[in-house]
Order: structure tokens, then sequence, then C-alpha cells
């Protein structure tokens, strides 16, 4: 075990679901500070994400509180066509099959218990005294790196110096580049993705009532994923989980790009046209559209995933999330590999580890987790335009069988 004197300064890049997962793990033996550019509600917006089993269990290993958050525990998916005829289903215990279950919630209220996580007092979480809250540092993001000497600048001109430096700044990282040896930037894929969150009861003023899909899920206290696809060849797809309890349902729709720009392809966050939308999807169950029509927020993101890079870390810097693999959301897989690369920098907590150890902790990390991240995202681009929905989760899988970075270590251990 770490002692005081010999605990690390950790700089964070980036207080999203990436730097806060690694906030709170990294707290338990070092002093950690998080640099974010933007203001404390930098997250905002009602879009939901899901969380699967291999991300579910690190999640409640931190002491994540599902019901602080609301979170629905999803039982299964279900696909239909775009009238709402019944084409397939999936009806399993996850929990029982996986060890941890498939959850629904907002992003946001993921993001406001990650935060908790990171900086609330030691004793709430059965910590160690000595697990001393991380330091969040608002509006004073980083704008360059020293990787070898651990030293950061932010924009305010100020240079920080920290032991380990974890770049989670994302997709269109600043610091990446400074990293790797060859520039790397996001790849455009052709498919965009329009995301909203349906309240219960704006749902049941514009319909009468709540469609039966959703109302049945209310009614047994258990969620599921219903994907609603095209069929015709032009790679249209929805898909929709409940959130809060079941007081919201959020709906994805994905098809090709129509017209690409600057503001989609910089922002997941980017506000979208609902008739543009409804244009798009104008064969599609009307019940569905009305749902579209009274979202309170409509945000539209054109989909990037980063070619596989060849390393992610260079000195005392790594980089982890969608700095580091940027993927589609076509197997939902983007924040569970974030808490992933979280539960992987757990190997900086373990005994032995000093300043002057770090780099080589770095490599161990990298060689655990880079390839792990980069057959998800294999799995994840091959879930093709026009796949069904049951073809792009037959990785489910390997995608959910992850155990974490300690008993990768001792598997590997029992083999060797």
């Amino acid at each position: 075990m770490t002692t005081n004197d010999t605990r690390l300064r950790v700089a964070i890049v980036g207080s999203g679901i990436a730097g806060l997962a690694a906030a709170r793990i990294l707290r338990e033996k070092h002093d950690v500070t998080v640099y974010e550019r933007g203001e404390p509600s930098v997250v905002i917006g009602g879009q939901g994400i899901a969380n699967f089993p291999n991300a579910t269990h690190i999640l409640e290993a931190m002491g994540f509180d599902y019901k602080r958050v609301g979170s629905v525990e999803l039982g299964a998916w279900k696909t239909v066509d775009k009238f709402g005829n019944h084409l397939h289903s999936t009806e399993y215990d996850i929990r029982k099959r996986y060890g941890a279950p498939l959850v629904g919630h907002m992003r946001v209220d993921v993001r406001t218990e990650l935060l908790r996580l990171a900086t609330v007092r030691p004793e709430v979480l059965g910590l160690d005294a000595n697990a001393d809250p991380a330091t969040l540092v608002w509006n004073n993001g980083a704008i360059d790196l020293d990787a070898k000497a651990g030293k950061v600048t932010l924009e305010d001109g100020s240079v920080v110096e920290a032991d380990v430096v974890v770049v989670a700044d994302g997709i269109h990282s600043r610091l990446r580049n400074k990293i790797l040896d060859e520039p790397v930037d996001p790849r455009k894929t052709g498919m965009t993705c329009c995301r909203v969150a349906v309240s219960a009861e704006a749902a049941e003023k514009a319909l009468g009532k709540l469609p039966r899909w959703w109302e049945e899920q209310r009614e047994v206290g258990q969620g599921y994923m219903r994907f609603v696809e095209a069929l015709d060849g032009t790679s249209r797809l929805l898909v929709a989980y409940p959130l809060r309890d079941g007081a919201w349902m959020n709906i994805a729709w994905i098809f090709q790009t129509q017209k690409e720009r600057e503001s989609t392809t910089q922002s997941w966050n980017a506000d979208g046209d609902k008739d543009e939308i409804l244009e798009i999807y104008s064969d599609f169950d009307d019940e569905l559209k009305t749902l579209l029509k009274v979202a309170s927020e409509v945000k539209l993101w054109e989909l990037q995933d980063l070619e596989p890079l060849p390393t992610w870390i260079s000195g005392r810097a790594i980089l982890i999330g969608d700095a580091a693999h940027a993927m589609t959301p076509l197997q939902g897989q983007g924040s569970n590999m974030a808490i992933e690369d979280a539960d992987g920098l757990r190997l900086l907590t373990q005994p032995g580890v000093t300043r002057d150890t770090v780099p080589k902790v770095l490599e161990k990390i990298d060689s655990i987790r880079r390839p792990r991240a980069t057959r998800v995202l294999m799995n994840t681009r091959s879930a093709s335009r026009i796949s069904s929905a049951a073809d792009r989760y037959a990785k489910f899988d390997d995608n959910c069988t992850y155990p974490g970075i300690l008993n990768i270590l001792k598997q590997q251990a029992i083999k060797a």
C-alpha cells in the first residue's frame, strides 16, 4: 500500500465520463487534480447512455448508486420493423449471465454521480481516510503537454507538473498528438445520430397515453432496448430505452449523413432540426414521429471514430476514453470503454508504484487496454450500415465479459 509520502501527483485532463471515473479510482492512493476547459455544467442535455456488464461491475466496485441516478435495468432487446411489427427478441438474465447488469441512464446523471464519487469525503465510500477527494479546476483546460516531464500547460499560461498525466479530453483531443509521433484525427463514418429524450408526461399529453411498448416496461419494472429497423437498404435505425426510473425514454435515430456540418462534426451536442429528421423517417410509425415532435431537445452528431492508435502512452502520459479510441454507438460501447480504461489505471494504485516506475506501469496498462479497445472498435465497425440489430449484437459476449485489469493479470499469470 502506498503511504502519504509516496502518493503520486496525478493530473487528469477532461471531466467527462473517462476523466471522472479515473479520478474516482486514482484518488484512492494518489493526489488527483482534474482540469476542465468548460464550466461545471459542461455536460448538459437529456440524452441517455447504456452501460453494459463489462462496465457496470466496475461502476459497482466504485460505489456507483443506481438509485441516485435513476438507472433502469434492461433485461432484453427487441426488434421491430418501421411499422411496429415484431422481428426478433432476446431475453435472458443478464446479471446472472455476466455477473452485472445492463442499465440505461441519463448521461448528465451519470456524470453527476461520477463527480460525486471523485469528490465526496472518503468515509462516505468506505475508503481509507487518506483517499482525499479529487480537486476540480474549471475553465482552465490543457493546451500543451511535455509527456516525458509530466508538465501540462493550461489555458491561463500556467504550467503544472505531475507524476502521471491522464489525457481524457475527448475525440477532438488537444493533447493526443502530443503523445503520438504521427498526428491522428477522427474519421467520419458517413452516419449521423439524432439523439432525444422524451418525458412520459410529454408523451402522454401528445398521444393520450404511453405507447404500449413503453407502458409494458413500466408495468414490469424492467426495461429493454427496442430497435426499429427500416429493412429497405437505407440503413435507418432507431434505438430506444428508458431512463430515470422509466419516466423518460432515450431515442436515437441513426441514418446516413444527409449534409455535413461543422457543428455536428466538432460536437456531439449540436442542435438538430426536427423537421429534417421527420422527413428522413417520414415512412416510420406515426407514434414514433410524434415522440420526436414533443422532445424538448434534439441533438445531432455526425458519427466518427479513430483508427487504432500505435500507442496510448508517452513518458508519464496516457490517453483514455474517446481521446484514445473513439467509436460509434452501434454497439453502445463508447462510455463502457472509458470506464474500462479508468479501471485499467488501478495498476497505478498497486504496492510498489513510485514516480520512477510510472512509465513502466503505463506500458503494462497500454499492453492490456489498447488491444482490448481495438477489438471492441473492430466489433463496432463490423456492425455495418445495413446489418440487423441481431447482427450488431453478435459480439455481445465478447464485449460484456471483460473482467477488469487485475483479473486479466491473474488470468495471464495462470496461463503462464
